[in-house]
């Protein structure tokens, strides 16, 4: 069942990417920076006060399990929060944050030796607005390849 999940998960991104085919050999750019790049730029995201992958979230998830097992990688795994809270609650939101991702990706079939996390609570906002459409955004688990 995991690889089905899997697979689905890895078509589902690979499919919007699939008009890019004739670009790349046109260009010589390579569809896999186009996966590597959605890889680093689909974030997860937590609902306020929390830490729990919501089930919108999962299929970002299951992508980047597919994508670290076509190839390999390591990721660092950097959790946030929103400017609400003391900056230790906040830190300490982002390392649960950025675990339960860790979590999630084990239990999909990545080597926890391979992801590693770290938290910058409320610091580096995605969106420097103070309102909840911004904090919204700013609650999240980014993915950057080691």
């Amino acid at each position: 069942m995991k690889k089905l999940l899997l697979l689905t998960a890895a078509i589902a991104l690979a499919l919007p990417l699939a008009g890019c085919a004739k670009k790349a050999a046109d260009t010589g750019t390579v569809v896999d920076d186009s996966l590597r790049l959605a890889f680093l730029n689909d974030h997860v995201y937590f609902d306020f006060d929390r830490y729990n992958i919501r089930p919108d979230q999962v299929p970002t998830l299951q992508a980047k399990a597919a994508y670290l097992n076509s190839n390999g990688s390591s990721a660092e795994l950097q959790g946030y929060a929103d400017e609400r809270g003391t900056e230790a609650y906040n830190m300490a939101l982002g390392d649960r944050r950025s675990k339960s991702a860790r979590n999630y990706l084990i239990d999909l079939g990545i080597s926890g030796t391979r992801l590693s996390t770290v938290s910058y609570g409320e610091s580096n906002p995605a969106d420097p607005g103070h309102n909840e459409a911004a904090w919204a955004r700013n609650r999240r688990v980014e993915f950057v390849l080691r």
